[in-house]
């Protein structure tokens, strides 16, 4: 047992606790180790990929590769790219309207049916008008007899027998119940309701016999030759949209994709709730593109007409966390580190390190190191 009260017993115990903590791994150390070796491996890689390079320049095999990795591979061209970003809207109708009566009344007919194409003044409801109808025959009586007195005296006074008093009454009479009756056949239009444009009769509201009046509306009337994809984008985005710029229309339940269109319009103020500003693309008219069909606005806010653009999955990220990409020199791998910029529709744009015709190992890349022979085999 130790003797505690041995004046060389705390101060041995304390020297083993130092040594045991100093005895610990310091991370940083390690961390720096690890770079080390790194260093070292991918020296000793490159020294032998120009071995192996300079052997094979004098046209003699290197027999010291037993093992050949078959690997596929794709040429690094320039092409045109563009990148997109997504924002989720619907399709709507510049036209899409609940059609009423200016008067109400009691509906008499309905001359439409749902699903009807109908164009433009087609004849759509009609409203008792029994009240309106006895007034214009009640003035129509009126009429007749404001226009004989009329023609009597305007007779009488070409004659020079009439005078001008006589004359200037019976013509204000007839006037004013030729402009009574005018206005009382307006009022019987009223209870006719028209077609103000061509379209489908998506859904009528009321039935024969039932009051209606301006606040109840008879039926839906749709076009579908002026559409259009409104979203509301997030004011995050306001920097990457303008007026004009290209958008494909993604319509998901069609599975169809309609090309080549622009914004037509920006809204002007952000919505003060969801943060967001309105945008609009006009569609062409489709038979099954409705109102309120679920769309995807795909908004180009970057184009370029050559880029060297190569598949994402063939990137892959080095021990110092750079990109990187295996290529392929006289039979032999070669990683380059390369500077990406956009990304979209699993391809990437390549700004720096690979020039057009290097060849890019795709399958394969994983299992094959810096300086080792491979051999291509893209079937």
């Amino acid at each position: 047992m130790y003797n505690r009260k041995n004046p060389l017993f705390l101060p041995l115990l304390f020297s083993i606790f130092i040594l045991a903590c100093d005895s610990q791994p310091n991370v940083e150390d390690l961390q720096l180790k690890l770079k080390k070796i790194e260093a070292e491996i991918r020296t000793k890689q490159l020294e032998t990929f120009q071995l192996k390079k300079e052997i094979n320049s004098f046209g003699v095999q290197d027999k010291s590769t037993e093992n050949i990795s078959l690997v596929n591979s794709i040429v690094a061209e320039k092409k045109p790219f563009a990148h997109y970003f997504e924002i989720q809207g619907q399709v709507a109708s510049k036209k899409n309207i609940l059609l009423t009566p200016e008067l109400g009344g009691i509906i008499t007919s309905i001359h439409v049916e749902e699903g009807e194409k109908i164009t433009a003044g087609t004849l759509v409801a009609t409203y008792s008008s029994s009240i309106i109808n006895s007034n214009i025959e009640e003035i129509e009586e009126q009429l007749d007899l404001a226009q004989y007195y009329f023609d009597k005296q305007k007779s009488l006074k070409e004659k020079g027998v009439g005078t001008d008093l006589s004359f200037k009454e019976a013509q204000n009479n007839y006037n004013r119940l030729l402009k009574a009756k005018n206005t009382l056949l307006e009022q019987k239009s009223k209870f006719s309701l028209y077609a103000p444009f061509s379209g489908y009769v998506d859904k009528i509201f009321v039935s024969v016999g039932q009051v209606g009046g301006p606040a109840s509306p008879v039926l839906r009337l749709i076009s579908l030759n002026h559409m259009y994809v409104a979203a509301n984008v997030s004011e995050n985005h306001l920097s990457r949209i303008n007026k004009g710029q290209f958008v494909i229309i993604d319509l998901p339940a069609l599975n169809e994709k309609i090309e080549d269109l622009k914004i037509k319009r920006i809204g002007k103020q952000i919505d003060p709730v969801n943060r967001t500003i309105s945008v609009e693309v006009s569609i062409p008219s489709k038979e099954k593109v409705i109102p309120n069909l679920m769309a995807v606005m795909n908004i180009c806010d970057y184009k370029d007409t050559s880029s060297i653009i190569i598949p994402t999955s063939v990137l892959l990220e080095n021990t110092r966390g750079k990109q990187i990409v295996k290529t392929i020199e006289n039979n032999l791998v070669i990683v380059k580190e390369v500077k990406t910029g956009y990304q979209y529709n699993n391809e990437t744009q390549i700004i720096s390190g690979l020039n057009p015709g290097d060849v890019i190992i795709t399958n394969g890349k994983g299992s094959v190191i810096e300086g080792q022979k491979v051999k291509v085999s893209n079937k």
